[in-house]
């Protein structure tokens, strides 16, 4: 297990825990916030981190040479379980098919992508925590630089303005909050500036049903139907 406790500035451990951001591509109209990156921490990716992207906050995971590629991307890539839910999330608010299917294969092709794949399209995988763990009952220090980063969160959504965030993860409700600029309504949206905001349960949660697909369905059209019609006012 790592230090809970790590001496300020000293190591690629700590500086990646307050510095990476997550995946994908900040220029998109959609982002997603989580409570952490799942599965188990990679003994080596502070490095890679560091070495191979350069420290920056947001990487395109899409490296052919990743250990992780082959597993997460690719044509023989199986369903990630979180992610199918945000992609049904992001194929409904496009508009388009969202079955298994059309999941799956996005999931293969594009999800996470850090290149531009054309005009406002793409996403950006955020984590309140840079720290891997299967679920909150793993120790890992995920409550270190949450403050920071979600300070730096929010000055990246005040530039970036993406049509749409959701939040996924109740137990940290106030650090979505935070980040969001107040509380979310009875039906858990708010605005940020011009950026639509949802609140959500985790899509594994650990101590209720997860929702099915059609609930995600149902987000991301109502998001997109929310989009639409401030901009016709």
């Amino acid at each position: 297990m790592r230090p809970q406790s790590l001496p300020h500035g000293q190591t690629a451990y700590e500086r990646m825990g307050r510095r990476w951001l997550g995946l994908g591509n900040l220029d998109a109209p959609c982002w997603f916030v989580g409570l952490e990156p799942g599965g188990s921490e990679r003994p080596d990716w502070p490095e890679v981190w560091e070495e191979r992207y350069s420290s920056a906050e947001v990487v395109d995971p899409r490296d052919l040479s990743d250990p992780d590629y082959g597993k997460l991307f690719g044509p023989g890539a199986l369903p990630q379980r979180t992610w199918e839910a945000l992609i049904r999330i992001r194929l409904s608010y496009a508009g388009g098919p969202a079955d298994d299917v059309a999941c799956l294969r996005y999931q293969r092709e594009r999800f996470a992508s850090g290149s531009v794949l054309g005009l406002r399209e793409g996403e950006a995988l955020l984590e309140l925590s840079a720290y891997a763990a299967k679920n909150l009952a793993v120790e890992v220090p995920r409550d270190q630089f949450v403050l920071e980063r979600v300070k730096r969160m929010r000055e990246l959504l005040a530039e970036y303005r993406p049509e749409t965030l959701v939040c996924y993860g109740l137990s940290r409700r106030w650090y979505f909050q935070e980040l969001c600029g107040g509380l979310f309504d009875a039906n858990g949206f708010r605005w940020s500036g011009t950026t639509l905001c949802a609140l959500t349960l985790h899509p594994t949660p650990r101590h209720q049903a997860a929702h099915p697909p059609e609930y995600w369905l149902a987000l991301g059209a109502e998001m997109r139907r929310r989009v639409q019609a401030a901009r016709e006012t």
